[in-house]
C-alpha cells in the first residue's frame, strides 16, 4: 500500500512539459524551489532525466516559464480592472480602479511570496528580457494600465497637470515597496493587507494632486489603530 501511495502519477502522452511546470509551481508555493532540481523533478514524476532535459535546458529555463506565468496572471487581472481603451467615465470609476489595482497587486504578492521574489529577482530579469521582444505583450502593460487610469483623472478634470512616466514609476515603486514589506512581515501593519493597499494608493494619489474629496469616494479599509479596542 505504501508503494502505491508514493508512486509517481502516470503522465499523459505529451504532458511532461506541463507536468514539470505544475511540479515547479507546487515547489514554489511550498517554498522549496531553491533546493529543487530537474533530476529530482524527473524522479518524482517517474521519468528519465533525459526526458526532462528535452523540454528545459536547465532549472533556470523552467523557472523562467513559472515566472512568465506569474506575470501573465498578474497582467490579466490588472487589465481586467482597466481594459485597454476603456477610459473611466466618472471620477468615481477611476478612483475605484486605482484602489482595485493596488489591492490586487499587494494581495498577489502576499499570496505568492516565493513566486513574487522570483518575479522581481534574477529569474524575473531574464524573463522580462524575453517578453520585451514580444510586441503583443508590450502593447499594453500593467504600467500602461495604471498610467492610463491616472490620465483618466486628468482627462476628467480632477488633476491640474498631466501625470508623466516618472509619476507612474514613483507610484509603482511605492506600491511595490509596500507589497514587499507587507509580505515579508517588515511592516507591522502587514496583516491588514487591504489597509496597506488602500493607504498606499491614497498617498500615491495625493502625490499627483488628487484631492481628498475625490479619493474619499473609495471606502478605505480599516487599519491597526482603528481596530484596537
Amino acid at each position: 500500500m505504501d508503494i502505491l501511495r508514493t508512486a509517481p502519477p502516470k503522465l499523459k502522452r505529451g504532458g511532461l512539459r506541463q507536468a514539470l511546470i505544475d511540479y515547479a509551481t507546487d515547489q514554489t508555493q511550498k517554498g522549496g524551489i531553491e533546493t529543487m532540481s530537474l533530476r529530482a523533478a524527473a524522479r518524482d514524476l517517474g521519468v528519465s532525466s533525459g526526458a526532462v532535459y528535452r523540454h528545459f535546458d536547465d532549472k533556470d529555463a523552467l523557472l523562467i516559464e513559472i515566472v512568465f506565468q506569474g506575470f501573465q496572471t498578474l497582467r490579466a487581472a490588472i487589465l481586467e480592472i482597466r481594459p485597454e481603451g476603456s477610459n473611466a467615465a466618472t471620477p468615481k470609476q477611476a478612483i475605484e480602479r486605482a484602489f482595485a489595482m493596488c489591492r490586487h497587486y499587494i494581495h498577489f504578492s502576499h499570496a505568492n511570496p516565493s513566486l513574487w521574489r522570483m518575479m522581481f529577482g534574477r529569474i524575473g530579469v531574464a524573463c522580462r528580457e524575453e517578453v520585451q521582444t514580444d510586441p503583443e505583450w508590450m502593447r499594453y502593460t500593467v504600467l500602461d494600465a495604471a498610467s492610463e487610469n491616472y490620465l483618466d483623472l486628468f482627462r476628467l478634470g480632477i488633476l491640474s497637470r498631466e501625470p508623466d512616466l516618472q509619476d507612474v514609476r514613483f507610484i509603482w515603486s511605492a506600491l511595490h515597496g509596500a507589497a514587499d514589506l507587507a509580505q515579508s512581515g517588515a511592516r507591522l501593519d502587514g496583516v491588514f493587507i487591504d489597509f496597506v493597499a488602500d493607504d498606499t494608493c491614497r498617498r500615491s494619489l495625493r502625490s499627483i494632486g488628487c484631492p481628498d474629496t475625490v479619493i474619499n469616494l473609495w471606502p478605505m479599509a480599516k487599519g491597526p489603530l482603528q481596530t484596537q479596542n
